[in-house]
C-alpha cells in the first residue's frame, strides 16, 4: 500500500515538473514557404510540361477509341455475330488499356512531384533546423497543416522571415486591394525603412 502511495506521489511529481518546463517553439508554413522558394516554380513548371506531354498521349487515344467505336457503331449491323463480338473485345480491351495508362500516369507524376521537391524539401529543412539552433528553438510547429487551433505568439518565434531570408526568398507582403483580394508583392527595401 506505502509502495503505491510513494508511486503516486512520485509519478504526480514528475508530472508537475514536466508541465513546468516550457520549451521556446517556433512556427513556420512549412509547405507556403516551400510554395516561395524560386526553384519550386521550375519544378512545378517542369512538371506541368510532362503533364502536358501525357495529356496529349492520353487524349490521342482517346480520340483513337472514340473512331473505332464510331466505325464500329455504324458497320456492327452488316457484320457476322462473331466479328461483332471481336470488335467488342478489341474496344473493351483498347478502353481497359487507356484506364490502365491513365492510372500510371498519375501514379508516374505524383513519384515525379515528389522527386523533384524532394532536394528543395531537404533544402528547406536544412534552413528550418540552423535557423532552429540560432534562436535555441525545443521544437517547430508547421502551421500550414492546419492542426493548430491556437499558437501563443508571445511564447513562440515565427521563423519564417528567417528561414526566407537564409533560402534568399524575397520577403512578401500581403497587400488587400479592392473588393478585399490579398495580393502578394515584394517589399521594397526603401519603403521598408520608411
Amino acid at each position: 500500500m506505502k509502495v503505491r502511495i510513494l508511486l503516486a506521489i512520485f509519478l504526480s511529481n514528475t508530472f508537475l515538473m514536466l508541465s513546468a518546463q516550457e520549451g521556446k517553439f517556433g512556427f513556420i508554413d512549412f509547405n507556403g514557404a516551400l510554395r516561395r522558394m524560386p526553384d519550386y516554380i521550375a519544378a512545378e513548371a517542369n512538371l506541368h510540361n510532362i503533364q502536358s506531354e501525357y495529356q496529349d498521349e492520353l487524349d490521342r487515344s482517346k480520340r483513337e477509341f472514340e473512331r473505332q467505336y464510331i466505325e464500329f457503331m455504324m458497320e456492327q449491323d452488316h457484320l457476322s455475330a462473331s466479328i461483332v463480338a471481336k470488335r467488342q473485345k478489341e474496344l473493351q480491351l483498347l478502353m481497359d488499356n487507356n484506364a490502365q495508362f491513365k492510372d500510371n500516369v498519375q501514379m508516374e507524376l505524383e513519384s515525379k512531384r515528389d522527386e523533384m521537391l524532394l532536394p528543395l524539401k531537404k533544402k528547406l529543412m536544412t534552413a528550418v533546423s540552423e535557423v532552429c539552433v540560432e534562436q535555441n528553438l525545443d521544437y517547430v510547429v508547421d502551421t500550414g497543416k492546419g492542426t493548430y487551433l491556437y499558437i501563443n505568439q508571445e511564447k513562440g518565434v515565427d521563423i519564417s522571415e528567417m528561414v526566407y531570408e537564409r533560402l534568399g526568398i524575397e520577403r512578401k507582403v500581403e497587400k488587400v486591394v479592392e473588393g478585399g483580394q490579398p495580393v502578394l508583392s515584394t517589399e521594397d527595401k526603401d519603403n521598408k525603412e520608411e
